[in-house]
């Protein structure tokens, strides 16, 4: 493998220094999506889709750090009462909470805060009180703090073409880790990814490696 290609897998699937431990979440299904910030949402969408049509629930949710959430649109009531369900968190100062999550399509998103722990807590928290499946999106580059949370799902899913050198290092880095993980094609820019992140069509997912959980 060249070292070029290392590196791009590297930015994708690990953080700048190990973290000890894993964060609990609750055992429903909670899969994870790392990659580009470009790729991480609309495949995180379409993800949270699909594992709602596959567990027959009426919405899912969306835990998004690293790039802001879409904004709110017209939702179904259960997305509505999925995204009330989760609670505003606050900065570690006490200061006022932040909004809490919003609703749109058959989607709830919550905008995970940028600082690690708080992160960690907000998800854990939503977590908790949410019993619906749950897809957590790393985007870009995440610090070591939120290495805890990858470990802590399910399935993680790399966002990069399935059976590509990319996939494959990626694929190959988290297992060294322990952690279960596929490729999967990031939705084209365009209608497919339009309509999955207003959270109403999830395009056919080719989740690919040991993992198939979902098809």
């Amino acid at each position: 493998m060249t070292g070029g290609l290392g590196r791009v897998a590297a930015f994708l699937v690990e953080p700048a220094a190990r973290a000890a431990g894993t964060a609990s979440l609750p055992a429903a299904c909670r899969a994870a999506v790392l990659g580009a910030v470009g790729d991480v949402p609309p495949l995180a969408a379409a993800l949270a889709l699909t594992l709602r049509a596959a567990d027959r629930r009426p919405a899912a949710l969306v835990a998004l750090w690293g790039v802001p959430p879409p904004g709110g649109a017209p939702a179904v009531r259960a997305a509505a009462k999925l995204a009330a369900a989760v609670k505003p968190f606050g900065p570690a100062d006490g200061s006022a909470p932040t909004d809490g999550a919003i609703a749109r399509g058959r989607l709830a998103w919550l905008g995970l805060p940028a600082e690690p722990e708080l992160a960690v807590e907000a998800l854990v928290g939503a977590a908790a009180v949410v019993d619906a499946p749950l897809v957590t999106a790393l985007a870009g580059v995440r610090p070591a703090a939120l290495d805890a949370l990858v470990a802590g799902h399910n399935l993680v899913v790399a966002a990069a073409v399935p059976g590509s050198p990319l996939a494959e290092t990626a694929i190959e880095r988290l297992a060294e880790r322990g952690v279960p993980a596929v490729a999967c094609r990031p939705p084209s820019r365009g209608v497919a990814s339009g309509l999955a992140l207003a959270g109403w069509v999830a395009p056919r997912l080719d989740l690919t490696g040991e993992h198939e959980v979902v098809r």
